[in-house]
């Protein structure tokens, strides 16, 4: 009985390091094609909310060593290049902000903002909220309402009536939340760099 018992044990133990190997040599080999296609999506993102832009240049071209918004519960600003135009002139920036608010977790999205401040376009790049409720930040209709905003962005469930106001997903607080204070918090980004007459 013992010897049986030691032998079953050897043998979980030796198949648990083998399926680790195993599991570490696939995350080796994909790790590289996962991180070069989500970087291929954020890249396409920028194109679709500056659709403008000629192309994407990052901070250090224009001087800036990064862009100084602190974490705040959570919201963090993970990346920003400025929009130029064919003369290579910026004429806006993009923003990459994530809350990790949300109801299935952290939403991600782009954000792109003219040199006025005002806002081109918006796309949810990564979420995991609830498919029929949730999920919908990444619906067409619910991103192109922040287009044309500026200035500090809230929701309402009682049909909008300020001009910087957005209809939240119906039976989706968390997830209207947290995309709506991720775009605060790239806005803020935004201004850092000089979009809107703010800047450092």
């Amino acid at each position: 009985m013992m010897k049986k018992l030691i032998k079953d044990t050897l043998s979980l133990v030796v198949i648990t390091i083998v399926a680790g190997l195993c599991l570490s040599f696939v995350h080796e080999l994909t790790a590289d094609t996962i991180s070069a296609a989500e970087e291929e999506e954020r890249a396409a993102s920028y194109r679709e909310v500056f659709p403008d832009a000629e192309d994407f240049k990052p901070l250090a071209d224009f001087g800036f060593d990064g862009v100084d918004v602190p974490s705040d519960n959570g919201v963090t600003v993970e990346d920003a290049l400025f929009a130029v135009d064919g003369s290579g002139n910026a004429i806006g920036c993009v923003i990459s902000a994530r809350s990790a608010n949300g109801y299935g977790g952290a939403i991600t999205l782009s954000l792109g903002v003219n040199s006025e401040g005002v806002i081109t376009g918006m796309k949810v790049t990564s979420m995991s909220e609830s498919p029929g409720f949730g999920s919908h930040c990444q619906d067409k209709d619910f991103q192109d309402q922040f287009k044309g905003l500026s200035g500090e962005i809230s929701y309402t469930g009682s049909g909008k009536t300020q001009p910087n106001e957005i209809d939240m997903i119906s039976g989706a607080t968390f997830t209207t939340s947290a995309v709506t204070e991720a775009v605060n918090r790239a806005l803020e980004a935004a201004e850092y760099l000089g979009m809107g007459g703010g800047g450092k």
